[in-house]
């Protein structure tokens, strides 16, 4: 009988290094999945994305390397939801059959909008500096359009239209790029 193979501090680095870039790749999809199966509560989204993590660094070795990683972890973060859901004792609205139907439904989803939100991430940044600043204070730091107006000296029908003609251009944008994609 051989002795199991000693692993060497380089072996659990190259290990964590692999492990942080995979997740890094997912991680958008994975929140995106988990935030579909807690009906979009932030808290609890929040706490299953942590969990999974975890989870998934705990199981890592028992990753098949030749697999897909986002499917295996969308799949921990489903036992993970399941087992938030029981914890918290909350009124079930769903039946846990309804759930995994859910999940199975939640992938393609969760993988579509990370793919929206790259291409929305391009297109802004392709905007002109004042139309990416006018962005950046509205949806980012979440000003009124009164306040965003008052600080580029314009009217706040003008930051209407502006912003209107932005949102037309970046979902042209976003669009092009996802079909880009496809082909």
């Amino acid at each position: 009988m051989t002795a199991p193979p000693k692993v060497t501090a380089v072996d659990t680095q190259k290990s964590q290094d692999e492990f942080v870039s995979l997740l890094a790749s997912i991680t958008t999809q994975l929140m995106s999945y988990i935030r579909i199966l807690t009906f979009n509560n932030r808290e609890d989204t929040e706490e299953v994305f942590q969990r999974t993590c975890l989870i998934l660094w705990q199981k890592f070795d028992q990753y098949d390397q030749n697999g897909n990683f986002g499917g295996w972890a969308c799949r921990m973060a489903y036992y993970e939801v399941l087992k938030h859901r029981d914890a918290r004792r909350k009124i079930k609205l769903l039946s846990d059959s309804a759930i995994e139907s859910l999940a199975d439904a939640a992938m393609p989803i969760a993988e579509q909008w990370s793919h929206r939100r790259h291409a929305l991430s391009d297109c802004v940044e392709t905007l002109e500096t004042e139309q990416a600043e006018i962005i950046k204070q509205r949806y980012f730091e979440g000003k009124k359009v009164k306040e965003i107006a008052q600080g580029h000296a314009r009217s706040t029908h003008s930051i209407y239209r502006e912003l209107s003609r932005v949102h037309g251009m970046l979902m042209r944008c976003v669009e092009l790029r996802l079909q880009e994609g496809l082909s």
